[in-house]
């Protein structure tokens, strides 16, 4: 399944890079050099800010891995789904509000430099973009679930909407002449679809979705309508509680990874920021293949943490990542040169620095998603938390020292190293290496998502599922 999905992803890599790249171009062309890298950070905000499902998530993934393997209820994963999905609602209505008030008061045009020419709409547009985003946040439970069920090769094939879609709507919002600003709203868009129809499979489809777990567990039969009793299953609070770790995980990687344009929207030139953004436009497809993959080691990591599995996928994505930095390296200059007619080509520090980048992030992967039960996603989080306080402040420092567009690769790529692939390796190889009678359950340390004994009628004492995990001597 892992090369199957690599496969699969490297076979619409080019669909989506070809769509990608001509959609900078047109932007550039468009807009001009100097807004071209402004638009791409407000168009790809919901990329920086994946964490803002609190890590829920996750727990969602790992309920229904386990459920597909019969150690987990079809009905407490289906109570999950369902509770996790009010608390997502309700942060979407809350950040969509807070989003609308920043732009009402002018916080995003204020706290950037915007590039002349944009105009004053960039407070409505962001916030506009945000709104899409956090409103879609229930929705966006649909991909996990598709994770859980070990159908990262369809999300992979459904990852052909967003850039597909933002094309079309940048020659639409073009032929019509719109301020260039609004260029930033396709993709947003064309990502709710993707979302949508992600969730029509996940919780539609009588096979593929959750809806194939019934047929696995009750031989077909959606299970009986949960009783009162059980709204104690899964209380909302420790939902939260055991998302913690996930979210700190998700959000020091996430800003990680995203804070270079961030950053140098704050303290570099516009030029820097159109540099940076055309290279990472190259960077994220091909790191998408890599990551993408390397999503389908989280069902079985769940189950069991093979250390055959763990050698073999840690050698994989070495080599993947030394020959994607290579390609990398390689055809980033002649493409953007070729895609902006000579007007945006990243320099030689950028595109070395990116590279290295790639190999560092490649060499964590696997570690990502082994760490995934409650212990593990503390572990992330530290490693993530570590990370993002190397980042920021090595770009902000590489760009005093006169880096420029280069500063966020290479201060990721020495953070990745430090913060994550050398501990990582460490800690998974003791956990792998364990004794099968020393090791401990996957299920031991999970998020709040296992299977609890069945209360009594009229006991409303809070199941075992629900207690924080014990410490062991």
């Amino acid at each position: 399944m892992l090369l199957r999905t690599a496969g699969m992803r490297a076979a619409v890599l080019p669909i989506s890079g070809i769509c990608a790249l001509t959609s900078a171009g047109l932007t550039v062309q468009y807009a001009g050099v100097l807004a071209f890298g402004f638009i791409i950070m407000i168009a790809q905000l919901q990329i920086a800010l994946p964490f803002a499902d609190l890590g829920l998530g996750a727990a969602v993934a790992r309920a229904v891995a386990r459920a597909g393997k019969g150690h987990q209820s079809v009905a407490e994963v289906r109570i999950l789904i369902r509770r996790t999905a009010l608390v997502l609602g309700a942060v979407g209505i809350s950040g969509a509000t807070a989003a609308t008030l920043a732009g009402v008061f002018g916080l995003w045009s204020s706290f950037f430099r915007v590039p002349d020419g944009l105009g004053p709409q960039v407070d409505l547009v962001m916030s506009l973009v945000l709104c899409i985003f956090f409103l879609g946040l229930p929705m966006g439970l649909a991909a996990r679930v598709l994770v859980g069920r070990d159908r990262s090769d369809l999300l992979v094939l459904l990852g052909l909407i967003p850039p597909v879609g933002n094309l079309l709507a940048v020659l639409i919002l073009i032929e019509v002449g719109v301020a260039p600003i609004w260029l930033a709203v396709g993709l947003p868009v064309s990502t709710v679809t993707y979302v949508a129809i992600c969730a029509s499979l996940a919780f539609l489809h009588p096979r593929i979705g959750v809806r194939g777990l019934y047929a696995d567990q009750a031989g077909g039969q959606p299970p009986r309508s949960a009783e009162p009793d059980e709204r104690f299953l899964i209380a909302v609070r420790l939902i939260l509680i055991g998302g913690l770790p996930v979210l700190l995980s998700m959000a020091g990687r996430a800003l990680s990874e995203q804070h270079g344009r961030l950053v140098l929207a704050r303290v570099a030139t516009a030029a820097d920021v159109s540099e940076y953004a055309m290279a990472l436009q190259l960077y994220m497809p091909i790191y998408s293949v890599l990551f993408m993959s390397a999503m389908v080691l989280w069902p079985r990591f769940a189950v069991k943490p093979d250390v055959a599995l763990w050698r073999r996928a840690n050698a994989i994505f070495l080599g993947l990542g030394l020959s994607a930095a290579l390609g990398f390296a390689l055809l980033a200059r002649p493409v953007s040169d070729l895609v902006t007619g000579g007007d945006l080509v990243p320099s030689w520090g950028v595109v070395l620095g990116m590279a290295a980048a790639l190999v560092a992030q490649s060499i964590h992967l696997t570690q990502t998603n082994l760490f995934t039960d409650r212990r593990g996603f503390w572990l992330q989080a530290a490693m993530s938390s570590t990370l993002l306080a190397l980042v920021i402040p090595g770009t902000i420092l590489g760009v005093q020292l006169g880096l420029g567009a280069a500063a966020p690769g290479i201060s990721l790529a020495a953070g990745v190293i430090v913060a994550q692939a050398i501990p990582g390796l460490i800690m998974a190889h003791r956990l792998v290496s364990r004794p099968p009678q020393d090791a401990v359950p996957p299920n031991a340390e999970s998020a709040p998502t296992q299977r609890p004994p069945v209360p009594a009628k009229g006991d409303h004492r809070e199941s075992p599922v629900l207690q924080p995990a014990r410490s062991r001597s």
